[in-house]
């Protein structure tokens, strides 16, 4: 992992002298790896280690604006999997990391606590961010037996699972299919913003916010999930104007909801998004607001309105902590949760995509998966339409959908 780390550091054009020598890098890694395998008071360790060096992080230690706090020790203690053991119960996994870094011999040294606060664990790669912020030093988190994360400051660089490095994959939030899926929606919650007065200036939302602020929620399901190891399934269904109930045809839910308007959470944050960035955006002279723009931005209803999406996308999560699918429209409508999946005709065969677009795949066994897999690869296969996203207890994921002919899902690799 040392030296994919390494190579994986310089493709992003991160410092280089933020990185240890390889040799020391292996048994910072090593020693991680260790402990994440250890437990304490029944617990399997969980913890978050910086590479910095004690003047690198000085200035935190003392100052009072900054809001990220650091305790260096009087004593260091050796970088060991025991020691990290006992120090990761007052270290919590979601509030602290712990220092580390060489000393003198070329030994690795725990020196001292960084204190972050839990505002990060709603950090997600694109996504505003307003939480204590990180230099771009080496983190790396044990965050479950053999499951390692190494990240500059909060982005993510490099994963790997018992031993295994998570390389094969693909982001579809990047293709060109999967948003398409979803452009009438965006083209009508553009149509319903407000045009500029006679006085305004014209400013205008970028379709491509619209876009984005979705598929941060998307992605922050799918890590509080795949973080949670239950496992699950989210769903999109294709809308349904001609009220044909498309969702009883295909899933028994155990909880449905009304249909009227109490079940357009998303829609009515995303429109009072739009409406103050748009404002927001008119009053700073701006001619167009990208998704961009608007990490930018500081404003307190924008503030307000994030957390409210933040907690959307809970509330997401926390309905797939039932077993079956969560499932929405393509206007993120909720539709129900603990959806069973109808029908009995199996899937002989599903493509794997080796590339983005699937323009490349390979044909695997329809049953080579578990119960969960077999039930979307179903669904999608018999309404070409819907779209399902599957978490496993291990925190795989794939994305299942019908496209360009074929029945192809896409192993997701943030």
């Amino acid at each position: 992992m040392a030296k994919a780390l390494a190579d994986h550091w310089a493709q992003r054009e991160l410092s280089v002298s933020l990185l240890p020598p390889e040799a020391v890098l292996t048994t910072l890694l090593d020693v991680l790896y260790q402990a994440s395998l250890l437990r304490e008071e029944g617990d399997p360790v969980r913890c978050r280690v910086l590479f910095a060096k004690p003047d690198e992080l000085t200035a935190y230690s003392v100052d009072e604006v900054s809001r990220l706090r650091v305790l260096p020790f009087a004593e260091p203690a050796l970088l060991t999997p025991n020691n990290l053991r006992k120090l990761s119960a007052a270290a919590g996994f979601y509030r602290a990391l712990m220092a580390v870094h060489m000393d003198e011999d070329g030994s690795l040294a725990i020196w001292g606590m960084v204190f972050t606060g839990t505002e990060w664990v709603n950090q997600v790669e694109g996504c505003r961010f307003e939480g204590v912020p990180l230099p771009p030093n080496l983190v790396i988190q044990a965050s479950g037996p053999g499951h390692l994360i190494a990240a500059a400051g909060y982005s993510r660089v490099l994963e790997t699972k018992n031993g295994q490095l998570l390389t094969e994959g693909f982001d579809p939030f990047q293709s060109e299919w999967l948003p398409e899926r979803f452009n009438e929606f965006r083209r009508s919650l553009l149509q319903q913003l407000p045009k500029a007065r006679a006085n305004d200036h014209a400013t205008q939302i970028c379709n491509s916010f619209v876009r984005d602020a979705g598929q941060s929620v998307v992605r922050r399901v799918l890590r509080l999930v795949r973080d949670r190891r239950h496992g699950g399934m989210l769903v999109f269904l294709p809308d349904d104007p001609k009220n044909s109930n498309i969702s009883s045809q295909w899933l028994r839910f155990r909880v449905q909801f009304k249909s009227d308007n109490s079940n357009l959470l998303y829609r009515r944050l995303i429109l009072r998004l739009l409406n103050r960035a748009l404002e927001v955006g008119r009053s700073r002279g701006m001619d167009l607001v990208t998704w961009g723009d608007y990490q930018r931005l500081r404003d307190d209803e924008l503030t307000h309105i994030d957390d409210a999406l933040i907690e959307f996308g809970h509330l997401l999560a926390d309905m797939m902590n039932i077993d079956g699918a969560l499932v929405l429209d393509r206007s993120f409508r909720l539709l129900g949760f603990g959806g069973e999946i109808l029908g009995e005709k199996p899937v002989l065969q599903i493509h794997r995509a080796l590339d983005l677009e699937a323009n490349r795949s390979i044909v695997e066994p329809g049953d080579s998966a578990g119960t969960r897999h077999r039930s979307a690869y179903r669904l999608v296969n018999g309404l070409r339409e819907a779209i399902a996203v599957v978490i496993s207890q291990d925190g795989d994921v794939r994305f299942v959908a019908h496209h360009l002919g074929k029945l192809t899902y896409w192993p997701y690799l943030p």
